[in-house]
């Protein structure tokens, strides 16, 4: 009876551990696949402030993606009504899970919006959201 006692809490142990583990990755995700699933010519460090509490100067984060980027927010805007036509609403420089990306909004003839990815480094489209109503749900500005 003591060796089945012994058995059983070995077992139930092994099970919790091997549930810690997978729900420590599990929550290291977030439980979901990363986003975006593209990569960029130019990686940057990505800096969730809000895990880490640290805190952190918006001005200070802009200034150093704009010093790594090989193209600017006119090439940005080129690219990507070159493959989306449109009028652009808004163009921003972003870290996206460490890729350097411009985001473009477009405006489509079909009043529809898409948010074009392009590679800050060499111009090219890495992503093109599908239409939306907006802004985005669920993301900061």
């Amino acid at each position: 009876m003591r060796n089945a006692k012994r058995t059983v809490w070995m077992v139930l142990g092994a099970g919790a551990l091997a549930f810690g583990l997978l729900g420590a990755g599990y929550g290291a995700s977030g439980g979901q696949t990363q986003h975006p699933a593209y990569k960029s010519s130019i990686q940057v460090k990505d800096q969730d402030r809000e895990e880490r509490g640290e805190r952190h100067e918006e001005r200070g984060e802009a200034a150093q993606l704009a010093s790594l980027a090989k193209i600017d927010a006119t090439q940005a805007s080129s690219a990507a009504l070159a493959q989306v036509p449109g009028t652009v609403l808004k163009v921003a420089l972003d870290n996206e899970n460490g890729n350097l990306v411009y985001s473009v909004e477009v405006k489509t003839a079909t009043n529809g919006i898409k948010d074009v990815k392009v590679d800050a480094g060499n111009g090219q489209i890495v992503h093109v959201d599908s239409d939306t109503q907006g802004e985005d749900e669920g993301e900061e500005e």
